[in-house]
């Protein structure tokens, strides 16, 4: 997660932000390489050793909306980061240091796996309920772009064949789904645990994609596939945190587990690129990426059959 520091420096000029003009020190760039192109955000300490984090934005879209977000949940009593300092001409915002990463967290906490989870449930669904109604089902934005290069073929490799059928006869249809607001990424990686006096809150502080039309069990079921990301570090961690993540759900209506899997599907589409060139080469089998495939291929049906069944019954 943490970037190389001499491509930082080489970009940084790009963004125009000089954390040393500023009176700030960099500890560690906290977000992804690969996303540099955007945004870098970065751990940052001020001349007092004070703790906090900035982040510097490419486009003025961006900049404006990170404010326009964060201002909107605090004036709806809801957790979100405090800005300490804001420098528009360099599109860059300074916020108070706020909690842990939640896959940090959960590696040092094993034990606090359910209260952290517990959290970040009772997080999202009080962000959901802000203006939560009902609408006429409309396909992920991140799974659309994904259908979309589809119906080009490339060699001859569909990603996702059976949801690519059933999906846009659901977004015809009358059936209409709650939504309400809520985060379009929500990766493990984008939330934190703070603990105070003995109680856990959650919080994320990625806001690029905060949109008024969310379900909060795709959301759920984004989070829940993206804990695929511990596997590596525990296996049993991953695990444990899945299993409990589904006990915190309530049973769900037809509607709800169709978006829980849709939301674990979703999280699953930036593999589409890899897929279609190992496709090409022939290589998916012998891949590291195989057992995604498997996972992909399962839960590609496993929508495709639970949108079946919301189409054939009445609304």
């Amino acid at each position: 997660m943490i970037g190389d520091l001499t491509s930082f420096r080489n970009l940084r000029q790009e963004l125009r932000f000089s954390l040393k003009k500023y009176g700030y020190t960099l500890k560690r760039v906290l977000n992804n390489k690969n996303r540099w192109h955007t945004k870098i955000v970065c751990d940052i300490l001020d001349s007092d050793s004070r703790n906090y984090v900035s982040t510097t934005y490419s486009k003025q879209d961006d900049y404006l909306r990170l404010i326009e977000t964060t201002t909107f949940l605090r004036c709806n009593n809801k957790l979100s980061p405090k800005i300490a300092s804001l420098y528009p001409g360099d599109k860059t915002v300074i916020c108070k240091h706020i909690g842990e990463f939640l896959s940090s967290y959960l590696l040092a906490n094993p034990t606090k796996i359910k209260s952290s989870l517990e959290a970040i449930v009772e997080y999202l669904n009080r962000i959901n309920a802000i203006n939560r109604d009902y609408k006429v089902f409309v396909v992920p934005a991140i799974v659309r772009t994904v259908l979309e290069i589809s119906n080009d073929l490339i060699y001859d490799f569909e990603f996702l064949p059976k949801v690519k059928t059933v999906l846009p006869k659901l977004e015809r249809s009358a059936n209409k789904f709650i939504y309400g607001f809520g985060i379009e990424d929500p990766h493990i990686w984008n939330f934190r645990i703070i603990r105070n006096k003995n109680k856990t809150q959650a919080l994320t502080t990625d806001f690029d994609y905060f949109s008024d039309r969310v379900n909060v069990f795709w959301e759920l079921g984004y989070l829940y596939a993206t804990f695929r990301w511990l596997n590596k570090s525990s296996l049993s961690l991953a695990h444990e945190a899945k299993n409990i993540l589904l006990s915190l759900i309530p049973k769900k209506s037809p509607k709800a587990e169709f978006m829980f899997w849709l939301g674990a599907l979703s999280s699953y589409c930036g593999y589409e690129d890899s897929m279609r060139d190992l496709a090409a080469n022939g290589e998916i089998a012998k891949s590291e990426l195989k057992q995604q495939y498997r996972t992909i291929r399962w839960l590609d049906e496993k929508v495709a059959s639970l949108a079946e069944s919301i189409l054939t019954e009445p609304e």
